[in-house]
């Protein structure tokens, strides 16, 4: 199960985004094998920067998506840390990089969560999963999710 959810997990790097199409949504799909796609959303620094995307894979793969300023990231992602831990390196299409971990899992909704740090020294923290949102809105006890960045709550959809 925590497998199955990390590689969502692993998207550290961010900047304000648009967030996700209900299209894009669907051609993510969590299928537990090589093809496997989840949901990854993240914070990055104060300054109100959000990564959306997606990782892909299973046991390893990669992670791609877009900063809120619309500045590509990849990178890759590996669920073989010790303790079932996982690990991330991004790179963005403005030279930053970023490394996360994962160290954390809720089990009724699939999610990850992570913490890291962007080569400029700001703070990431990340969620990722086949529910996601539905985390998202149960940990604010919300109807709509909520990524708490430090800037202040996000919206996300």
């Amino acid at each position: 199960m925590f497998r199955s959810i990390l590689p969502a997990a692993i998207v550290a790097l961010a900047g304000l985004l648009p967030l996700q199409s209900a299209a894009q949504a669907e051609a993510c799909r969590n299928t537990m094998d090589e093809e496997n796609c989840v949901r990854v959303l993240a914070c990055v620094g104060a300054q109100g920067v959000v990564f959306d995307g997606h990782a892909y894979g299973w046991e390893q793969g990669v992670v791609k998506g877009l900063l809120s300023s619309g500045v590509p990231c990849g990178g890759q992602w590996s669920a073989n840390g010790p303790m079932g831990t996982g690990f991330a390196q991004m790179q963005c299409g403005d030279g930053v990089t970023g490394k996360v971990i994962y160290f954390k899992q809720d089990s009724l909704t699939g999610t990850a969560i992570g913490r890291g740090k962007t080569s400029r020294g700001e703070a990431i923290r990340i969620w990722s999963g086949r529910n996601v949102l539905e985390y998202l809105r149960r940990e604010g006890g919300r109807e709509r999710a909520i990524l708490p960045c430090e800037s202040g709550d996000i919206p996300v959809s």
